[in-house]
């Protein structure tokens, strides 16, 4: 039986939520780099600094971001075979993912990166619902559904403020797609593939583009159970090249589109916080701000906080969502379709639809302020009571205990991989 509170390792990124979740958090050792891009070579370098850490220091699970803490060790007396660091220890492993899992590992081979993601040492936090379902139709073992959430930390309650001077509409963020900086050729079968599931999600949003893939039009094989491991990375390294093409209309659909038609319609009353705008699109735009607490400031300062969502996100939200409302802001957003889930849209926060629509908003909002910090006020308690990262993480623990993963829970029989696989793509949201 594990003790209690549970002793949750992890970084100093997720320390406040671990502790606001009920749980202690145990700092794990700061490498040369966490980089989740680095090498399998580090990741065993680390692995010999994380084993006898994790040992001595009775940890119940392991949490982090994308892969970031995953370390190994020798398996066995055999040179080359390896082991995760806490399967080695029967340690419980969680990587909550940000983005999809290929944007991670980038200094892993591709089949070996799979070869990691098929093993059923480790639980996938997969936050879009859509990338969730497609890697458990794929075969990935313990893959779970969880939903993203404000980070925790000290929040201003208290009436909104007069809005600075200046820009009355403002995005922060990055353009969601590299199509137009990438030297990287795209085949023309990628083009129709991608092209074809975009002409699809036109009519049919809520088709994610799996179905469309496999079921629709029958682009790409499934990997089967039955084929080797190179043969399952290859078709599954297909799919992802091929929903590249798609990735980009949905950057284009849903962000760096309504970033280039404010730019143009209203000048400098919107002010576009981040990088690469004018490399990439020729905008003028404000430099990253570095300084968080500058970031949160500026969502409840100004007017109305514009929410666009990235290029790989198909059903679900994106952390800006529960930062916006956590800190005050009003947020005007790009609808998801699953939005309608976590906010009452009109009374917690608004959305828009066309180009024609979001002018209205703006105008709208920008003449009703009391109606605008209803709605901010609103979207505010919503997440502070319901969508922090302590939250999901207090979710998570529950899920692990009832699953047998984690001790305290019925039926509880500590491991570090469950006996069962961890398949509940849709936990969260039915269950909060």
């Amino acid at each position: 039986m594990s003790r209690s509170p549970l002793r949750i390792a992890t970084t100093r990124q997720l320390e406040l939520s671990v502790r606001a979740a009920g749980f202690e958090p145990v700092i794990l050792p700061e490498q040369v780099t966490d980089d989740f891009n680095r090498s399998l070579d580090s990741r065993l370098a680390d692995g010999r600094v994380y084993r006898p850490f994790l040992e001595n220091n009775n940890i119940d699970l392991v949490l982090d971001y994308n892969t970031g803490t995953m370390t190994f060790v020798p398996d066995g007396d055999q040179p080359g075979p390896v082991a995760l660091t806490t399967a080695s220890l029967n340690i419980p492993y969680v990587a909550c993912y940000l983005d999809p899992i290929t944007s991670t590992m980038a200094n892993v081979e591709w089949v070996d990166h799979w070869h990691l993601l098929e093993s059923p040492a480790w639980i996938k936090g997969i936050s879009d619902t859509a990338h969730a379902e497609e890697l458990t139709r794929f075969g990935v073992p313990n893959v779970l559904n969880v939903p993203m959430g404000g980070p925790d930390g000290e929040f201003v309650t208290e009436p909104r403020p007069q809005p600075d001077r200046g820009a009355v509409i403002a995005f922060l963020g990055h353009p969601a797609s590299s199509w137009f900086r990438s030297n990287v050729p795209i085949l023309p079968k990628q083009l129709f593939a991608g092209l074809t599931a975009a002409a699809v999600h036109a009519d049919m949003p809520d088709v994610p583009f799996h179905k469309i893939y496999y079921d629709l039009y029958e682009f790409g094989e499934l990997p089967l159970a039955t084929d080797d491991a190179p043969t399952r990375a290859r078709k599954v390294q297909a799919y992802y090249a091929d929903k590249f093409t798609y990735n980009a209309y949905l950057a284009v659909r849903q962000r760096d589109r309504w970033a280039r038609f404010l730019k143009l319609k209203l000048g400098d009353s919107f002010e576009l916080v981040g990088d690469h705008w004018g490399e990439t699109y020729g905008l003028d735009h404000t430099p990253r701000i570095w300084d968080m607490a500058e970031v949160r400031r500026r969502m409840r300062h100004v007017p109305i906080c514009l929410n666009l969502i990235k290029g790989n996100i198909e059903t679900s939200l994106i952390v800006r969502h529960f930062e916006i409302t956590a800190h005050g802001g009003f947020m005007l957003t790009y609808p998801t379709p699953e939005l309608d889930q976590y906010f009452e849209i009109g009374k917690e926060c608004d959305v828009f639809h066309s180009e024609a629509e979001l002018l209205d908003k703006i105008e709208y909002y920008l003449s009703h302020p009391d109606k605008r910090y209803e709605i901010a006020a609103a979207g505010q308690r919503r997440t502070l009571s319901e969508h922090l990262t302590s939250h999901r993480i207090a979710r998570l623990v529950k899920v692990l205990q009832q699953g047998g993963v984690l001790g305290g829970g019925p039926e509880s029989t500590p491991s570090g991989a469950p006996a069962e696989p961890v398949t509940a793509p849709r936990e969260f949201v039915e269950a909060r």
